[in-house]
């Protein structure tokens, strides 16, 4: 749906907060203030801090989904083409929103919240798409059988997301404290997506 500018901010406002925070941590009125906005606008907008949650991810997974699965059922590309852009478009998707992906850490081990249903669903369906453009691979003979993809699918999410929230200590680790912001950005995106893609396509293609 389409949002307005005082929902945009209320919007930016609560994914920062429930970054650095957690959901349980950041109140209302934590929100309306960073927001500048009043109690009674996040009400009238989105009716709890629940639901707030659920607009958050559903503003940002829809988006998501319809990009990969355009990437992968792009048949005028060949399926190792197709494989490299999915790793780039994940990494700088995930790279380039870190507060939305630290909110989704976060939210992924409070059981508790109704958002999780959401979020389970959405890594069905993004498993679902990436599983099938993997399976017509392997039909063409492109990409080896007996593939794990959700192994697969987790270290790619799994190397990334860690890299993305630690990224201070990989930057002094790897020398690159000297680096401006973006620089480092631009570095990451390129260095992760250049890995992944020899990693995982060592599994995909090379290996018998």
């Amino acid at each position: 749906m389409e949002y307005n500018h005082k929902q945009l901010a209320i919007l930016d406002a609560a994914e920062q907060l429930f970054a650095s925070q957690g959901f349980h941590g950041t109140s209302v009125r934590d929100i309306a203030h960073a927001a500048d906005v009043n109690i009674a606008m996040i009400s009238y907008y989105f009716g709890s801090k629940e639901k707030l949650i659920e607009a958050i991810f559903l503003k940002r997974i829809v988006g998501w989904k319809s990009v990969l699965e355009t990437a992968l059922t792009d048949e005028s590309l060949t399926f190792e083409t197709r494989f490299d852009k999915l790793v780039e478009t994940y990494v700088g998707r995930i790279l380039n929103n870190p507060c939305f992906n630290l909110m989704m850490m976060r939210a992924q081990i409070q059981a508790d919240l109704g958002v999780n249903d959401l979020i389970h669903q959405n890594k069905l369906e993004v498993h679902n798409i990436i599983s099938a453009f993997i399976k017509a691979g392997q039909e063409k003979g492109v990409f080896n059988e007996g593939v794990d993809i959700l192994m697969m699918v987790n270290t790619l999410v799994g190397t990334t997301n860690h890299i993305m929230s630690t990224r201070h200590h990989f930057a002094r680790i790897s020398g690159l404290e000297h680096l401006t912001d973006d620089q480092l950005q631009q570095h990451l995106v390129i260095h992760i997506s250049n890995h992944l893609k020899k990693l995982l396509k060592a599994i995909l293609i090379h290996e018998a």
